[in-house]
């Protein structure tokens, strides 16, 4: 059985808060409101973003990415425009709106990706649901963490506190299971928290599919952001290439926000909206903190 939800009151002077996002949307959705509470707080609040990279130029798309682009164009109205160009727009005014700084990694989306022999590792939804390859989990998940460790130097993370928040991997995307390897790998100095990935949490029993899924200690903690629950639902719906994609009816979205985060807080009396947090202990640190 999980320990009850606990309330951190984090500290934010001296603080750099990182949030580590696969693509462009995953904060404003998953932890928008603990992001824009930081940022209100006076935390520096940098927004990493793995996926930023545009498709490659030089080959041609898979029929799958072809199709996702396609889903894309549509539902954002993009015209002309590349579609990673618009997406880069929505996502700096949805941060811009919650308080944090963009930085933009040079990982294409999976789709883009291809192996060392020039195949597509992911051509369907059940790949890209799937297992990392093998071949980008030993070259990306080392290239990620070190660009946050990079990120935290360069931004005074060496003289104070330094707080990231990661994705858990709920849904099993493999962009997100490579964000979550990576934030695995920075050490307890970073003192991670994962993000339940929203809407795949939203799904009945996929968190606790996760936690059960990596076998480790977890901790739940709550993140209250009543007050806040308005900003992150017009955070979301800046990103307009992705409504109806995440949400069917682009207009289902604010309810559909605000019932997943009412359920997240349900535990905690007096708190409406809330953001649910999992701090995860490796087996051989239980009992020595």
């Amino acid at each position: 059985m999980n320990p009850p939800l606990q309330n951190p009151k984090p500290k934010t002077q001296n603080t750099l808060a990182i949030f580590v996002s696969p693509h462009f949307d995953d904060i404003a959705l998953s932890c928008g409101g603990t992001a824009a509470r930081l940022a209100r707080m006076s935390a520096r609040c940098i927004a990493v973003t793995v996926c930023a990279a545009p498709a490659p130029e030089e080959e041609s798309l898979s029929s799958y990415a072809q199709w996702l682009h396609g889903r894309w164009e549509t539902a954002g109205s993009t015209g002309t425009r590349p579609v990673n160009n618009v997406r880069r727009d929505e996502e700096k005014t949805a941060l811009r709106l919650l308080g944090l700084e963009p930085v933009w990694l040079d990982v294409p989306d999976a789709p883009y990706r291809r192996n060392s022999s020039g195949e597509p590792f992911y051509t369907s939804d059940e790949k890209l649901f799937g297992n990392v390859a093998q071949e980008e989990r030993r070259v990306l998940v080392p290239r990620i963490a070190d660009e946050i460790r990079r990120i935290a130097l360069e931004n005074g993370g060496e003289r104070g506190r330094v707080r990231v928040f990661a994705p858990l991997g709920v849904g099993r995307h493999v962009d997100h299971q490579l964000a979550y390897w990576a934030a695995q790998r920075l050490g307890p100095r970073f003192g991670v928290l994962y993000y339940e990935d929203y809407p795949y949490a939203a799904k009945e029993d996929a968190v606790m599919r996760r936690l059960m899924e990596l076998n480790i200690v977890a901790q739940p903690r709550l993140m209250p952001i009543s007050e806040l629950i308005g900003i992150k639902i017009a955070a979301i719906g800046k990103y307009k290439t992705q409504l109806e994609v995440l949400f069917g009816d682009p207009a289902a979205m604010p309810s559909a926000v605000r019932d997943y985060a009412r359920s997240a807080a349900a535990s905690e009396n007096g708190v409406e909206y809330g953001e649910r947090m999992w701090q995860l202990y490796a087996p051989y640190s239980i009992g020595m903190a």
